[in-house]
């Protein structure tokens, strides 16, 4: 399985940002949801495009580590899947530290 550096970068930073929910005791289900890609890319990646964030999306989707649901033609909301936290969860520590890190060494 093979993901871009960019859907790496995606994955990472939504996978931190469900470990900081979890951190402040938000429930998993809550954690690893997430709004549309619009609100994706504006909160988390101002300066890609949305058509970007949106491709990046359908690749994690594609590869299980995301659940999209879609409205309007357009992600509307999506969920971290079980995989992709499991998945995260078994990754070195150290690859985690760093995001250059983790993207050279995640998936290789």
């Amino acid at each position: 399985m093979q993901l871009t550096k960019d859907a790496k970068s995606v994955l990472y930073i939504l996978y931190k940002e469900y470990e900081n929910r979890r951190k402040h005791n938000v429930s998993k289900s809550q954690a690893k949801s997430f709004d549309s890609a619009q609100s994706i890319q504006e909160t988390f990646f101002p300066n890609s495009s949305l058509e970007n964030i949106e491709d990046v999306l359908r690749e994690l989707e594609k590869n299980n580590f995301l659940e999209n649901f879609y409205a309007d033609g357009t992600i509307y909301y999506c969920s971290l899947s079980d995989f992709a936290i499991t998945t995260m969860n078994s990754q070195r520590k150290e690859n985690l530290l760093s995001i250059a890190d983790f993207i050279s060494k995640f998936i290789p």
